[in-house]
């Protein structure tokens, strides 16, 4: 098995794209934490569409 780096759990750019496309057109901000750890990040994508 591959060992997981920190690297593993930021989210990928495709997510920060999309929920920064997300954050303009809500007029809201992503949280600082989102963009140290994809599982947030997607949970705050889910609960911004």
């Amino acid at each position: 098995m591959k060992p997981l780096s920190a690297l593993d759990s930021l989210p990928s750019s495709k997510q920060v794209a999309f929920a920064e496309r997300l954050a303009r057109i809500k007029r809201r901000a992503v949280p600082d934490e989102c963009f140290r750890d994809k599982g947030l990040m997607s949970k705050w994508i889910d609960g911004n569409r």
